[in-house]
């Protein structure tokens, strides 16, 4: 019996624990007139397209919050921007670029094209994360 108990601590000690973190996004810049600002935690594969992790606050103030909690461990990309117009979609220009404020994490910015993923990064662990992000 005890040894079973012992490989199950030993098991416990050594294996990687996965816990899950909360992230903090903090949206300066908004146009404080109750418009909405869309945010998404987005893993590589959803970048720059629906992402399961987000939410939407109306801007009451120049800067908005939102707190995702519990977020399995792993490499994440966060965007935002501010609805304008009420569409609920990020519109973009002739070009294709954004024709409403928006944010990437990292501030990363695309040349000739969006921003890359892996400028936008970060690395969510069990500890909390805060990331500031600038409407442009």
């Amino acid at each position: 019996m005890r040894a079973i108990a012992f490989i199950l601590l030993a098991f416990a000690i050594l294996s990687p624990a996965a816990h899950a973190g909360d992230v903090t996004i903090q949206i300066s810049d908004a146009e404080a007139d109750g418009r909405m600002v869309y945010v998404q935690l987005c893993t590589q594969a959803e970048f720059l397209q629906r992402c399961a992790v987000g939410d939407r606050l109306a801007a009451k103030d120049d800067t908005v919050t939102v707190l995702f909690k519990n977020v399995p461990p792993g490499t994440y990309a966060a965007t935002a921007f501010q609805d304008m117009n009420g569409n609920a979609k990020l519109d973009r220009g002739m070009y294709g670029a954004p024709s409403e404020p928006w944010a990437v994490s990292r501030d990363a910015k695309g040349h000739m094209g969006p921003p890359a993923f892996d400028d936008a990064k970060v690395e969510v662990t069990d500890q909390p994360l805060t990331l500031k992000m600038d409407l442009d």
